[in-house]
This record gives structure tokens, C-alpha cells and sequence, in this order.
């Protein structure tokens, strides 16, 4: 080979080195840039998903919020506003008397444990069997031991038909 080529060859060849040099390290330098970000897995898991579990968090509880105003409102249109003497915390178990009424504002749950009680009120369904899957429509219907009835309209409830008759119920009532 001559000395021409062996010039030429070894000008390629040094060429080729200073260009690939070149793109490598422009490549490296531009890397996650503004251009061509670079997102990594720490900056995932402890920047952004922290952000955007707190701004989930406080759109939830902004909609709860409002929903939770929602059902008020509607709870207080349908009459279920406090009107009893109810312990709105959890169940009280409550003994009747043959004939006592104990009415009822929506959503006040009642549970007969002992005795014998009825449905009572003028609107239909008078109750609903949470327990049987049913509705509780025809007044002075016998109610069964140990199912849980819901009252879904203002006024309606039970009435015990034998002394010593005890019920847990949970919401607004009033005895009569």
C-alpha cells in the first residue's frame, strides 16, 4: 500500500473518531434537558405521586363535602330532620308497652328482639325488610324477631301489640 493511501485512510479514520466523538457528546450533554426531559423512578415515587395523592385527597373531600350537604338537604326535604330522642351514635334498645307507637323520622332503623310489635303509619311502604329483602306495606303487618326493619318515609313505625316488647332502633323516633 502506498504512502497516499495510507494518509488518506488514517485522514478517514480520524474523521470518522472526531464525528462520532462529536455526536456522543452532544448527545450525552442534551441528555434531560428542558428538550428531552428526563424523568426518573425516585422522582415518581417521591415528588409526584405525593403531589397528586394530596391534590386527589383534597378534590375528594371537597366533592364529599358537598355531597354529604346534598343528602342533608334531601334528608331534611323527606322529614328526616332530628325530631327524636334518639341516640344518633348507635343503637338504644328501647321497652314498650302494649299499644305504644314509636314513630319514626327516614332512615331510623328498628330491630323487634323481643315481644311482638306491628307496622304502623299511613303512608306506604310502611317499613322495609332489610332482613327478608322486602317492603313492610300493609299497616298492623306482624313484624318477625331479630330482622332488621328500615323506616323510609316520616311518621311510619311499629306498635307493640304485648308489654315488655324490646326493640333496638337507631335514629330519629319519638314514642307515643
Amino acid at each position: 500500500m502506498s504512502k497516499g493511501k495510507k494518509v488518506v485512510i488514517g485522514a478517514a479514520v480520524l474523521v470518522l473518531v472526531a464525528l462520532v466523538s462529536g455526536l456522543t457528546t452532544m448527545a450525552v450533554t442534551n441528555y434531560g434537558s428542558r428538550n428531552d426531559p428526563l424523568v426518573t423512578l425516585s422522582y415518581l415515587n417521591d415528588t409526584l405521586a405525593p403531589q397528586l395523592e394530596a391534590k386527589f385527597n383534597e378534590a375528594l373531600e371537597k366533592k364529599v363535602s358537598e355531597m354529604t350537604g346534598e343528602f342533608q338537604k334531601i334528608a331534611d326535604a323527606a322529614g328526616g330532620g332530628a325530631t327524636g330522642s334518639s341516640q344518633p351514635s348507635g343503637f338504644t334498645v328501647v321497652t314498650l308497652k302494649n299499644g305504644q307507637t314509636v314513630t319514626c323520622g327516614v332512615g331510623t332503623e328498628i330491630m323487634l328482639r323481643l315481644g311482638t310489635a306491628v307496622s304502623a303509619g299511613s303512608d306506604t311502604p310502611r317499613l322495609i325488610d332489610e332482613t327478608g329483602g322486602r317492603s313492610v306495606t300493609d299497616a298492623g303487618a306482624a313484624l318477625t324477631v331479630n330482622h332488621m326493619y328500615m323506616v323510609t318515609i316520616k311518621g311510619n313505625g311499629i306498635k307493640a301489640t304485648r308489654d315488655n316488647t324490646k326493640i333496638l332502633i337507631c335514629g330519629d323516633y319519638t314514642i307515643g
